[in-house]
């Protein structure tokens, strides 16, 4: 009997020394406990930074802010005489060989800008502009006229000076004043077919508007 109570002390003694031996260590079971298997993050390639597209500059720019919005009494072709122009009063008789471009509503200065490259041939006062100037300007192999009338002429460039697309050439002349010959404040603008350079404002004849185009499509060409 002795011996069976010896026999069962001793295992469990052995089993008590086997559990000691075999328990981690205070620190390194809670180091089991708290563990965490990272799981790696799949890495995607960052995505490719696609640089802001760059709008390709217009080949031209307009004569005036806001140049076609604000042709509102005179186009292109239009045929006028004094009894039934849209602007009263009203000296002259023909065809429209240009667009005027109305600024009547704007008391400050008014840029007036080359519409391409090129080089200034006409820069002077003429009768019913006040000042006007030509420029010889060439885009895409082609040479061509623009007129542009009713300027200040203390503002206009000089005659064989060269003007780059947007550069200002002058400002609008003070409507109803000598900076435009009494006439009210807005651009005559116009696209003169050929290499002479001419200021008529007005033509007799249909025949004879051949010699210039419309400015508004004109522009939209370049």
């Amino acid at each position: 009997m002795l011996r069976w109570i010896l026999v069962a002390i001793g295992v469990v003694v052995l089993g008590t020394l086997a559990w000691v031996l075999m328990r981690p260590a205070p620190g390194e079971q809670v180091a089991q406990e708290l563990s965490i298997t990272a799981t790696p993050i799949e890495q995607t390639e960052a995505p490719t930074a696609t640089p802001a597209e760059q709008s390709t500059p217009a080949a031209g720019s307009e004569p005036v802010a806001d140049f076609e919005a604000r042709i509102t009494k005179k186009p292109f072709g239009i045929y006028v005489t004094p009894q039934d122009s849209p602007v009263q009063p009203e000296h002259f008789t023909g065809y429209h060989t240009g667009a005027d471009s109305e600024y009547g509503d704007v008391d400050g200065d008014v840029p007036v800008r080359a519409i391409t490259d090129g080089e200034v041939v006409v820069s002077r006062t003429a009768q019913g502009y006040g000042g006007v100037m030509v420029i010889r300007h060439k885009t895409d192999g082609k040479t061509f006229l623009a007129l542009y009338g009713h300027l200040k002429p203390s503002s206009m460039l000089k005659v064989n000076t060269n003007v780059a697309t947007g550069d200002q050439i002058g400002i609008l002349g003070k409507g109803f004043t000598s900076e435009t010959d009494g006439e009210r404040k807005h651009l005559h603008f116009a696209i003169i077919n050929g290499t002479t350079p001419t200021i008529r404002g007005y033509v007799q004849t249909k025949a004879e508007l051949s010699g210039w185009e419309d400015p508004v499509e004109f522009l939209k060409s370049l």
